[in-house]
């Protein structure tokens, strides 16, 4: 079991080699597809319920990484819904749940309760699928600010984060340590989180 383990992660560090984006990629996409990338952002924010913060990104047009918080009555805090690495929202198989669970998967572990309360079908998983492949982003989130998800190089990602508004100089400040954060013009940060393993900042910082 822990040999195949070892496989598994080995086979996908080569995966994502394979397809390892850099700064210039992430820059080069933004110019390109700007319409694309902002028409993802518009449309996701009119399928997001008030109350609601939603993190996807796709791995196929039908499996997903999912990640949902919902804001408490009275309250600005967020409590976890739900969260599932590896969602296959065509054909989900709901999964057996220990209560000492919850804490790192959310309340529900139903794709269906979690549908009900977004007014989501699977349409709407398909077209925003498509809205990201026309953008040739991965995923999204409707934090505060907006990220959207460019590319992985080893197991860290890049992004954009979009603000409603420019940036004046002191979030510019904030927002362009040259490690994780680029102020890139007007409402737009590039982003790069680090994985498990490989780089932890841009390239050259």
């Amino acid at each position: 079991m822990k040999h195949r383990i070892v496989i598994i992660g080995i086979l996908t560090l080569l995966i994502l080699s394979c397809n390892s984006k850099n700064k210039s990629d992430l820059i080069r996409n933004y110019e390109n597809k700007s319409s694309e990338i902002n028409e993802v952002k518009n449309y996701f924010d009119k399928t997001i319920p008030e109350n609601f913060k939603v993190s996807i990104r796709y791995k196929s047009s039908n499996i997903i990484k999912l990640e949902i918080y919902e804001k408490l009555n009275d309250s600005s805090e967020n409590e976890l819904l739900f969260r599932d690495y590896n969602v296959d929202f065509s054909d989900y198989k709901e999964k057996p749940q220990k209560n000492s669970e919850k804490k790192y998967y959310g309340k529900t572990n139903s794709l269906e309760v979690v549908k009900k309360k977004l007014n989501w079908n699977n349409e709407i998983f398909k077209e925003l699928y498509e809205k990201l492949e026309s953008a040739e982003c991965v995923g999204i989130s409707n934090w505060k600010p907006t990220e959207i998800e460019y590319g992985y190089n080893g197991a860290g990602v890049y992004s954009y984060q979009i603000f409603e508004k420019n940036l004046n100089e002191q979030e510019i400040e904030k927002y362009n340590d040259g490690c994780n954060n680029i102020f890139y013009k007007d409402n737009i940060v590039l982003s790069y989180t680090g994985g498990a393993f490989g780089m932890q900042c841009f390239e050259n910082y």
